[in-house]
């Protein structure tokens, strides 16, 4: 028993301070204190855009508050609460976003409030600031790695891979530098779950995810409400806020059992362009032609034999998000945007996961991978580069190992997929059947063709531009084992029966 309370507070001694609103009152109004009357300086908050009690006419004056709304909205009535108080000219240059609720930095004079024992400062700027400047100026709070996945092994409890993946999700998606043809999409992240067969476990996975949403705050969580209604009652006022987060990272899970089997229309412009970070278990049978399936970076399928997950009420887990939002920001500012060549390792091992899939998989794959398919060559390069840029994001910088993470979720899921696919077969039919008129369409009968256009297909999708050079082409069947003259008569009979085409000298693409 003695060894048990022992280690219990071991583990509070290392337990991370969560980084409060009470924290950050304190820090402002200790700030303000030390400031003295006519000194220059510059403030960071929320404007509320509300005038204070009993302010005068001469200018115009506002309220500006350390907290953001949601964290404002939720204090108690007893909890000790701070504003300066804004006072803007004519003479006040405005500048970026600036509106009710935004987070805002004020440069101005600091002087007393005429009224009451509050501070107030001749803005001669307000600047409009992006949302996560607001955490990222609290780094000494960011959490290692291992922290952050030890308080999700604490709290949610799913299968390591599915776990990962939705750590990873949380931090959203580097804009990738890809092709004009590519879908240019935002930073949103789809983390989605279907069912197999009658499977009561997704609806347990339901309640974590909801769970981990409804611990975010109001500002990060993606909804039709747009603005707060909060009431002060220390200075008796009432006020409404917008949502200052203008950002792709705003997180969103059905809120019903109905959301489950179909995504309300309101959301269907935020997920599909990926304007928002879907958390999304689908109480439908997985379907290899599903739409957002093909959009998901991660589309898993929980099989009814696994181990139900479940949450565990977690004090600590609510009390840190802030500092996981901490986290989340600082490395997003990192890796803002991703170029191809960035993606050498990835491109690599995406490759070799192709050809071990048409190994294991050789009655499967290739109908997985058609246009119509959940596995779409094109598409799940570009699916793939977006989950390694998230992988990149946890780990803070370019690694093999986030190569090797998108392998292993590469691996799950198509071994999950082609389960679904076995019955299928058995069920429907008739999908399968188009899956197998398309891939006819693509690849031809002779097998040395078949596998020539392989390696065409491989290098032109994982191509930003969609390009392969007749060097590279050859080159990759030689390696493959053509010898080079029948290589070439290869190519140049791809381009006579209208597989390929070349656009440019020197350069080929795959007819669509």
């Amino acid at each position: 028993m003695m060894e048990k309370e022992i280690l219990e507070l071991l583990r509070l001694e290392r337990m991370r301070e969560p980084l409060s609103p009470s924290r950050r009152v304190r820090e402002f109004q200790m700030r303000l204190q030390r400031i003295k009357n006519g000194e220059e300086t510059e403030v960071a908050g929320f404007l509320l855009a509300r005038k204070p009690p009993h302010a005068p006419r001469d200018a115009a004056y506002y309220l500006l508050s350390p907290l953001s709304p949601s964290e404002l909205e939720g204090l108690g009535e007893d909890e000790f609460r701070t504003y300066l108080i804004v006072r803007a000219t004519e003479n006040t240059r405005v500048s970026g976003e600036v509106r009710p609720g935004s987070y805002v930095l004020v440069r101005g004079i600091i002087d007393a409030y005429p009224l009451g024992n509050l501070r107030m400062i001749h803005a001669s700027s307000i600047e409009g600031k992006d949302y996560s400047d607001y955490w990222k100026d609290y780094r000494e709070f960011a959490l290692s790695k291992r922290e952050v996945v030890e308080l999700f092994e604490r709290t949610i409890y799913v299968r390591d891979d599915m776990r990962k993946a939705l750590i990873y999700s949380l931090y959203g998606v580097p804009y990738i530098l890809w092709g004009s043809e590519a879908s240019q999409w935002g930073e949103g992240f789809e983390y989605t779950v279907y069912k197999h067969r009658e499977n009561m476990g997704l609806l347990a996975l339901w309640k974590a995810l909801k769970y981990l949403q409804s611990s975010l705050p109001w500002e990060l969580r993606l909804g039709k409400e747009t603005s707060l209604e909060i009431i002060d009652p220390m200075l008796d006022i009432d006020f409404r806020t917008r949502n200052p987060n203008r950002s792709d990272m705003k997180y969103y899970t059905p809120p019903s059992k109905r959301g489950l089997v179909r995504i309300p229309k309101w959301t269907e412009k935020y997920l599909m362009n990926k304007r928002a970070i879907g958390l999304l278990p689908q109480d439908v049978e997985a379907d290899p032609t599903d739409a957002l399936a093909k959009i998901s970076e991660t589309p898993f399928v929980l099989m009814p034999w696994e181990e139900k997950p479940y949450f565990e009420e977690n004090r600590e887990f609510r009390q840190l998000i802030p500092n996981l939002l901490v986290t989340i920001f600082i490395n997003r500012e990192r890796f803002r945007s991703m170029s191809h060549d960035e993606l050498g390792r990835l491109r690599e091992e995406h490759l070799k996961w192709r050809r071990w899939g048409r190994e294991e998989y050789s009655e499967t794959f290739g109908k997985l991978t058609t246009p119509r398919g959940v596995f779409h060559l094109g598409m799940r390069f570009y699916l793939d580069a977006r989950l390694f840029g998230a992988i990149t994001r946890f780990y803070g910088k370019i690694t093999d190992k986030a190569a090797k993470d998108v392998r292993e979720i590469d691996d799950t899921i198509l071994n999950e997929w082609n389960v679904v696919l076995d019955e299928i077969i058995r069920k429907r039919p008739e999908v399968i059947m188009k899956l197998e008129k398309e891939y006819e369409r693509y690849i031809p009968r002779d097998v040395r063709a078949q596998k020539a256009l392989q390696i065409f297909h491989d290098l032109a999708s994982t191509s930003p531009s969609g390009e392969v050079t007749r060097e590279e082409f050859l080159r990759e069947m030689v390696r493959g084992g053509f010898n080079e003259r029948d290589a070439l008569d290869m190519i140049e009979r791809f381009i006579a029966t209208g597989y390929i085409y070349e656009p440019f000298p020197g350069k080929l693409r795959l007819v669509r």
